[in-house]
């Protein structure tokens, strides 16, 4: 399966803001990024919990994923669907 890759954090931050879902894998786990009513949330799938943020930036400067905070993992993301 070819994966593809964000070419900056801006541009993930932009994605998740104008709403798109974004699937992706990170260490071998698949997780979601999805808009809500008025917010963002990322989960692992296909049932993990939710955790929701304001915004893009909120979401990546925030969320860690293996203690980690995704705006410091973002380029070991490969996108799954977007």
């Amino acid at each position: 399966m070819d994966l593809g890759k964000f070419n900056s954090l801006e541009e993930m931050i932009d994605s998740i803001d104008i709403g798109l879902d974004i699937e992706f894998y990170l260490y071998g786990t698949r997780y979601n990024i999805s808009p809500g009513e008025d917010n963002f949330f990322i989960c692992e799938c296909p049932d993990g919990d939710a955790k929701f943020y304001n915004n893009g930036a909120e979401l990546v400067s925030k969320h860690r994923i293996n203690q980690n905070l995704i705006k410091d993992i973002w380029r070991d993301i490969e996108i799954y669907s977007m």
